[in-house]
């Protein structure tokens, strides 16, 4: 009796990113670096001298003290939190919520964990993001893939926070932040791709693979090319439907068994058939 797919032991999967930048569309959120708007704990927001992407940007400014701060925990968490006017929700039709960081502090190195960025809902579900890209005296982007926030409800509240106990007393540390945005793609466009069974029998079915991918739901529902090739040869064409973000998708096979050897997963090629790649091991079956 023939068996189900299987993974050929010791297979290893891996990403494989998209080659091109896509066309974006921005939403700038600039209501997010005011100053008045953050309400901070331990520590102060000043409006930056700096601006981000032409933007403004607010400044959390930190004194690490290790005998101040709450009497029950005085080495604890100095933060801040903003809460989302109504005009500043309705993220689920963009791919990407992003911002632009620049440190600066009194050490001469930053700890492995110097800021954390904080995404809420209403009913307080929360995503938390350890901004390890932080680097003194250097912009650096952050961009929050939406699909992989996994709250429930809608973003209503954003915060910062630092634990004292990655500092030492008397450190300083400043944080500037702007440049809030959300973005999306005007075209399908994928960013993440790798084959969940990177080797298989030949005589499988489907073939799953995770992908992550931005564009208009609509154009997303109304399918994307998948190739399969060996060598030159294409030896399956397929146009599914996606959703945006980050999914497994099941690409049907043939009924006619594959032929053992390498193989080359092609998504959303362009014109000249180029796209983000997977590799794929076919091997032989024992159930034959």
């Amino acid at each position: 009796m023939k068996q189900a797919c299987a993974l050929v032991a010791g297979a290893l999967c891996s990403a494989v990113f998209a080659r091109t930048e896509p066309s974006l569309e921005y939403r700038y959120l600039d209501g997010l670096a005011a100053p008045k708007r953050w309400a901070p704990s331990e520590c102060e927001v000043t409006v930056s001298p700096h601006r981000a992407w032409e933007h403004p940007a607010a400044c959390m400014r930190i004194p690490v003290d290790f005998h101040a701060g709450e009497k029950a925990y005085p080495i604890g968490w100095p933060r801040m939190y903003l809460t989302l006017n109504a005009e500043e929700q309705g993220w689920s039709d963009y791919d990407r919520f992003e911002f632009q960081l620049f440190t600066e502090s009194s050490r001469e190195k930053l700890p492995s964990r110097p800021v954390t960025f904080h995404l809420y809902d209403a009913q307080g579900q929360k995503k938390l993001i350890v901004l390890e890209q932080a680097a003194l005296k250097d912009w650096r982007t952050v961009s929050v893939n939406l699909s992989d926030i996994g709250l429930a409800g809608p973003v209503a509240r954003l915060g910062f926070n630092i634990n004292e106990s990655d500092y030492s007393d008397k450190d300083w540390i400043a944080f500037h932040v702007g440049g809030f945005r959300l973005a999306r793609a005007t075209a399908p466009h994928v960013t993440e791709l790798r084959a969940v069974t990177p080797a298989l029998f030949c005589d499988c079915r489907v073939l799953p693979i995770e992908l992550v991918i931005e564009g208009p739901a609509a154009q997303l529902a109304s399918g994307i090319p998948v190739q399969l090739r060996t060598g030159t040869r294409t030896v399956l064409t397929r146009t599914l439907p996606v959703t945006r973000g980050r999914q497994t998708l099941y690409v049907p096979l043939d009924t006619s068994p594959l032929t053992p050897g390498a193989y080359t997963l092609t998504v959303n090629p362009d014109a000249g058939g180029s796209g983000p790649e997977a590799a794929i091991s076919v091997t032989t079956t024992p159930w034959q």
